[in-house]
């Protein structure tokens, strides 16, 4: 996709890892920059590639994952728009551990690791932001091994659905959510079957918990009375869902996919 300097420059100025930086120095990251728009289930990388850039999404979801050489396959994130990755993976020559891939159709920006490299030798404070991203994604992923070992698979999906919610939630009013990755790319980042992530959405559906019509789901007011003043939980961005208004209700669950939204300067199935 091809996408002007000046407006590559304006689209990293709006990334908080690179908002106010100097007007060279962004220009200068904008010259290695690319908008990139792809398909479900294109690689972005694989394990054991060299890092070659810097990513952020602005539309659609990517997955994250580790695999065995049996081919056994762990997801250990979803990301979502406004997202980094290959932070880490910036600073060091070892090959990547992990793969990413997206689960919807994506527009991303990536940058290329040269001149983020330079950029941080001119502008100490641009380390200290990528630091402060690292140290983020490190406190999420150990909340979320602590939820894999000691949480029940109820536990998780209760959680996962308050966190998404947001604190709007502890208003007490129905909340609609909506889910834009694939159901079987959400069970295994829960570390469940399809078939189980159905049967605890359908035995929550049956308690009057929420209500389920395709990609949208509903939490009701018994569901926000129940677990809305639960402590710790994670009221991060989403992971897959966004809030949208109220919509029409019925019984599906899963029924579509949904897909992300093209974004400005152009921001596997269920």
């Amino acid at each position: 996709m091809h996408t002007s300097l000046d407006d590559l420059s304006l689209i990293l100025s709006e990334i908080a890892l690179f908002r106010a930086l100097p007007e060279h120095v962004i220009s200068d990251i904008a010259r290695s920059a690319e908008v990139v728009s792809l398909a479900k289930g294109k690689a972005i990388y694989a394990a054991g590639d060299r890092p070659r850039a810097l990513y952020h999404v602005m539309s659609g979801h990517l997955k994250v994952s580790v695999s065995s050489q049996d081919g056994g396959e762990k997801v250990i994130e979803i990301l979502s728009p406004r997202q980094l990755f290959g932070v880490a993976e910036l600073f060091g020559d070892a090959p990547c551990v992990s793969s990413v891939e997206t689960v919807t159709p994506v527009v991303m920006l990536s940058v290329g690791r040269d001149s983020v490299l330079r950029a941080i030798e001119q502008e100490p404070g641009l380390s200290r932001r990528m630091l402060s991203a690292m140290a983020q994604r490190q406190s999420s992923i150990e909340r979320d091994i602590a939820a894999d070992c000691f949480q029940s698979g109820t536990a998780k999906v209760v959680d996962y659905l308050l966190r998404l919610a947001g604190p709007g939630i502890e208003k007490g009013r129905v909340v609609e959510l909506e889910l834009e990755i694939p159901k079987h790319v959400l069970a295994a980042r829960m570390g469940f079957t399809p078939e189980t992530l159905s049967r605890i959405f359908r035995e929550l559906s049956d308690a009057g918990m929420i209500h389920v019509h395709g990609k949208h789901v509903t939490l009701m007011e018994a569901f926000v009375r129940t677990h809305a003043a639960r402590p710790s939980l994670r009221r991060e961005g989403p992971v897959g869902i966004s809030r949208v208004p109220a919509s029409s209700q019925g019984s599906a669950w899963f029924s579509r996919q949904g897909v992300g939204q093209a974004a400005a300067f152009g921001a596997r199935g269920a």
